[in-house]
């Protein structure tokens, strides 16, 4: 078992660092939902003592705890789905990763790749040092708003549970100092680090992209044998939806106190879904050029088989021998020249891009459910539904 784990391991590119070792010295290597509930223990749980004790927590102020939208969907949802999707993100990456090595690549070639190009990544993705660099950075940032005073600018108008008394004292509150100086530097690091993992994983795709690769022109995936690669797509997407659902949050706020029209959320959150499929399909965008070249030499070699195959079945079928006599002479099978015609088909329709629009439309999907309570701002539930049955119909 430990063997076969071992085995796994060296196709992850994300095994290592400070929190992982932590996590296997405390037993929960695969306890993702534990260690979400922990995450929530921590960062939240601390905010609802906070303001329970300060008396913010359901009311008192203008925007209590509890009715904080932005804060409370960032550390109740988006935050544990950070910590949660490590385990999925990991299965479908080691897979894609196995499968591109051992079934795409020359022997010579996957030694390379897993004994050079993968620990290097792994490292730079994973590491201690990674680790404490991103800490550093959210750091930094934190006390340089708070230096700056940008953070007791941000009281408004309106009296929160993150802030004593009058809005425009700006004085933060304990809970506001948690939420500050913890809680939400915890996420970012938390959404820093994906973004980061991400950023490794398309440089894995770039390195395997210039690799020697055996892709096969008549596979059934249509995509040369890369079809897989979206697999581990899909996953990240989930990184994307967290940030849908926190920048959604944030608009929702944002519309309440503004009024702004529908079209011009509209327009940002297209443009945010537009961004981030961009990113998701930018890695497969990498192995266009050896698709290309894929689909030009099958074509080619497809076409010259083709021209000895019709030849020869012209040359047996097409004549005045009776048909008793071609099949007893066991000619040409005609059945043959149908079964290469299929290929041919299926070869023209290899695609250059390894996504399909149904993948994309998928993911394009999931980005904006986090964005659907927004209509109901603007719209009654009917209303809603019935725009919906209309988009279906």
């Amino acid at each position: 078992m430990e063997t076969s784990q071992k085995a796994e391991e060296n196709f992850s590119f994300l095994e290592g660092g400070l929190f992982r070792k932590a996590q296997i010295k405390l037993g929960l290597s695969n306890s993702q939902g534990k260690l979400a509930l922990m995450g929530l223990c921590f960062a939240w749980l601390p905010l609802v003592i906070l303001t329970a004790i300060e008396g913010t927590i359901f009311s008192g102020v203008d925007t209590p705890l509890l009715q904080d939208v932005a804060m409370n969907a960032r550390l109740l949802i988006a935050l544990p789905m950070l910590i949660a999707i490590r385990n999925i993100i990991t299965i479908k990456t080691t897979a894609v990763t196995k499968y591109l090595s051992n079934s795409l690549l020359d022997e010579e070639t996957r030694d390379s790749m897993l004994n050079f190009t993968l620990p290097r990544i792994r490292k730079l993705a994973c590491s201690s040092v990674t680790e404490l660099i991103l800490i550093l950075i959210v750091v930094s940032f934190v006390l340089g708003l708070f230096k700056s005073g940008v953070i007791s600018n941000l009281a408004g108008s309106e009296t929160s549970w993150k802030f004593i008394g009058p809005a425009q004292s700006g004085t933060v509150s304990l809970a506001g100092k948690w939420a500050v100086f913890v809680a939400i530097p915890f996420f970012q690091f938390l959404l820093l680090q994906w973004f980061w993992r991400y950023l490794m994983w398309m440089l894995l795709m770039f390195r395997f992209a210039k690799a020697p690769m055996k892709l096969l022109p008549t596979h059934a995936d249509r995509a040369g044998g890369l079809g897989i690669i979206i697999l581990a797509q899909r996953t990240f997407n989930t990184i994307f939806i967290a940030c849908s659902i926190v920048i959604s949050s944030q608009l929702m706020v944002f519309i309440s106190r503004n009024e702004e029209s529908i079209s011009t959320v509209r327009i940002e959150v297209i443009g945010f879904v537009i961004f981030c499929l961009i990113l998701l399909i930018l890695p497969l965008v990498f192995f266009a050029g050896k698709l290309v070249r894929t689909k030009q030499l099958g074509l080619l070699h497809m076409s010259k088989l083709s021209v000895e195959l019709s030849s020869t079945f012209e040359k047996q079928w097409l004549n005045d021998i009776p048909l008793e006599k071609r099949i007893e002479d066991q000619h040409v099978d005609p059945s043959m020249a149908f079964d290469y015609a299929s290929m041919y088909d299926l070869l023209q329709q290899l695609r250059i891009i390894p996504v399909t629009l149904r993948d994309v439309a998928s993911m394009a999907i999931m980005l904006l459910i986090p964005f659907l309570p927004i209509l109901f701002i603007y719209y009654s539930a009917a209303e809603v539904m019935q725009k919906l049955v209309g988009l279906l119909l």
